[in-house]
């Protein structure tokens, strides 16, 4: 994946996926079934993420 979008699109096409801002409005989280597996930012100059 190489951006934010790509990836956005790719988490919400699974299932049980919500995305979420719970800790700002930039840190962009995704859970499934209500557990955080991946997080970014949308404000950072190079695109990365973290997955748990």
């Amino acid at each position: 994946m190489n951006n934010i979008e790509e990836t956005r699109d790719y988490c919400l096409s699974k299932k049980c996926i919500e995305e979420t801002f719970p800790f700002d409005n930039d840190t962009l989280v995704f859970k499934v079934l209500g557990k955080m597996f991946l997080l970014t930012s949308l404000t950072a100059v190079a695109f990365s993420f973290n997955v748990k």
